[in-house]
């Protein structure tokens, strides 16, 4: 039975004729990320797509999303898989769907394999095909400000609110000291390409591309409201950029601001952070969370970001150092 069934799974590209099936099967067992089910983001998503078939019926999804790092300074094209989605209807098809599609992506791509958003059920499945599931890269850093709603989408129980109430009080944002100058843009101007590639350098040994195309696109995406801004030294050098939005769950009734990206000197960030923050009080939302290198608590922690936990992530064995990666990686913006 579990032979016939494995050899009666298909994987095929994705291919237009199956948008309303695949839609369709997001909608039904995806059910808290609708918008994955959203056509027009769905079309501005720049990635390689398989689908995983039985008996001609789509049960399976999966993307790689292409993307170009820097390892100490030699170039490395990562291949972030992303939304893998099943039909959980039949166990059998759940399993070969699910084990085609990763193998696909972790074997027989010509990208280097690497996720984000990790969960505990799939870390095994990462660990069999010889992927460690890092835990000494990333950190995802956050202040709550309505702190019921934010311990209910946590899961934590309720008790622990009057805690961070009295928290919160106690460790204020600190104003920026230093004697730069934000501006609120549009676009990225390519003229500011070697800038960002010069700060990542200098701080990271693996980062990913920042460019004016990869920027530009990026908030480009369908329903999202970014606000971008540039910070410029007491020099009139330009020094540090964020992209930040607000997000608001749905079902849960939660909005938070969400630091998109951010690069730049530590005090460019600092006072980035601090306009962020600012922006969460006026907006009046529930808190404020990034994502980020374990390099930049200090940064974070003085921009009013003061909780942090470890976010693990899937990376290619020959990567390692100190890691640069923001909520701007693979499709993690569009997700809770």
């Amino acid at each position: 039975m579990a032979s016939k069934t494995g050899e009666a799974v298909k994987l095929i590209r994705y291919e237009d004729q199956y948008l309303e099936e695949t839609l369709a099967l997001f909608k039904r067992f995806s059910p808290d990320h609708p918008e994955l089910a959203d056509r027009e983001l769905f079309e501005w998503q720049k990635c390689q797509r398989y689908l995983a078939l039985f008996k001609d019926k789509v049960v399976g999804y999966m993307a790689q999303i292409p993307q170009t790092f820097k390892s100490r300074g030699t170039p490395v094209e990562i291949g972030w898989g992303a939304t893998l989605v099943l039909d959980t209807s039949n166990l059998l098809v759940q399993t070969f769907a699910g084990t085609a599609l990763l193998d696909q992506l972790t074997s027989h791509s010509t990208l280097k394999f690497a996720a984000v958003g990790i969960v505990p059920e799939i870390e095994q499945t990462h660990r069999q095909r010889g992927y460690d599931v890092r835990r000494d890269s990333v950190r995802m850093y956050a202040r709550f400000i309505n702190t019921t709603r934010a311990l209910d989408y946590l899961s934590k129980p309720s008790i622990w609110s009057l805690p961070l109430k009295i928290i919160n009080l106690c460790r204020r944002p600190k104003a920026p000291t230093d004697d730069g100058e934000i501006k609120s843009i549009d676009r990225f101007d390519p003229e500011w390409d070697e800038i960002w590639d010069g700060l990542l350098s200098e701080q990271y040994e693996v980062y990913p591309e920042r460019s004016a195309d990869f920027l530009n696109y990026k908030i480009s995406q369908p329903h999202k409201s970014y606000i971008s801004c540039i910070h410029v030294n007491d020099k009139g050098a330009v020094d540090g950029y964020i992209v930040y939005r607000q997000a608001t769950h749905k079902t849960k009734e939660l909005s938070l601001i969400r630091i998109c990206d951010l690069v730049g000197t530590k005090a460019a960030k600092i006072a980035l952070l601090s306009r962020a923050m600012d922006y969460t009080f006026e907006s009046r939302a529930d808190g404020i969370v990034g994502l980020s290198s374990f390099h930049d608590k200090d940064a974070f922690r003085k921009g009013g970001l003061w909780i942090s936990r470890v976010y693990p992530v899937v990376l290619p064995p020959e990567i390692e150092g100190k890691i640069h990666i923001t909520f701007f990686e693979s499709d993690l913006d569009d997700l809770w």
